[in-house]
């Protein structure tokens, strides 16, 4: 009577362990894949601690230095370009929650003469995003020009307020939406105002999507190349335009650009990093509904 469950129980074991190769085949794969897509990056950072000598000849094993890092922190124009683009990844951010925040509440909760209108008015502004900045460069360089706006950070944070603001109030919409109308009706006649009920209601129920709207717009004004590269001098211009262009003023001195590349990559990959809780959990919103 026993032999059965001796023979359930081997076959439960032998079930365990292919489960469990399994397991480990997939995680060593993926594992591979990840260190694959990621050597890149390393050999960048790596390249970084490198004299220019040794850079120029491809090597994992190397003795490393700081003297690459000291001569490119010790470049005036390379740190004009950083506080440049942190001067607009900061402001830029900061401005289009604020403006993004109330105008979303509003396309959510107002009450428009016509039914409808607030979500037409938030249809407006999501095809707004898909707006290429190649098809106005050339009114916008016009306008530049002629109000000298590309020797000013405040014209070049202007337009990244405008193209990035439509991204903010399209993350934060649906994350808005999930609020129930009935707590916001209750706020009002419990003589809430509108600016109460966004900082006491709206705000804390609804802080990931914020956060994930202000992480993807940060990380959207780091990274932007295009409206930097042709509306910017030299003075007012950001990191990712000081990349493209170190060739041009420096050479080719491969571990200077490594290490400049290093320090335009890194910020937003420890940010991403520690934020992918919050940023995984803000755009997953609302995909699954009960």
């Amino acid at each position: 009577m026993k032999k059965p469950v001796v023979k359930r129980d081997a076959r439960s074991r032998r079930a365990a362990a292919k489960k469990e190769a399994r397991r480990w085949i997939a995680g060593i794969i993926i594992l591979a894949f990840a260190l694959f897509y990621f050597f890149p990056i390393l050999y960048m950072i790596l390249s970084g601690f490198k004299t220019e000598a040794d850079a120029a000849v491809p090597a994992i094993l190397f003795h490393p230095t700081l003297v690459t890092w000291q001569k490119v922190l010790a470049d005036v124009s390379m740190i004009n370009y950083l506080k440049n683009t942190i001067f607009h990844v900061l402001l830029g951010t900061g401005i289009c929650l604020v403006i993004g925040i109330p105008a979303t509440y509003a396309l959510v909760f107002a009450k428009f003469k016509k039914e409808g209108r607030g979500e037409s008015l938030y249809n407006w502004f999501v095809t707004t995003i898909l707006l290429p900045p190649v098809a106005v460069l050339i009114p916008l360089y016009i306008t530049f020009k002629e109000l000298n706006l590309n020797h000013t950070r405040g014209g070049l944070l202007f337009l990244y307020v405008g193209f990035h603001l439509p991204l903010c109030i399209w993350l934060l919409y649906s994350f808005f939406k999930d609020v129930p109308e009935e707590v916001a009706e209750a706020a009002r006649i419990d003589g809430c105002t509108n600016r109460q009920l966004i900082m006491r209601i709206i705000i804390p129920l609804t802080k990931t999507g914020i956060m994930t709207a202000g992480l993807l717009v940060a990380v959207f004004i780091w990274n932007e190349f295009f409206l930097g590269y042709n509306l910017t001098t030299n003075a007012t211009a950001t990191l990712p335009v000081y990349m493209a262009r170190f060739g041009q003023q420096q050479g080719q001195f491969i571990a200077q650009l490594s290490a400049s590349a290093s320090i335009s990559c890194i910020p937003p990959m420890i940010f991403g990093w520690i934020s992918q809780k919050s940023l995984i959990k803000g755009l997953t919103a609302g995909a699954v509904k009960g």
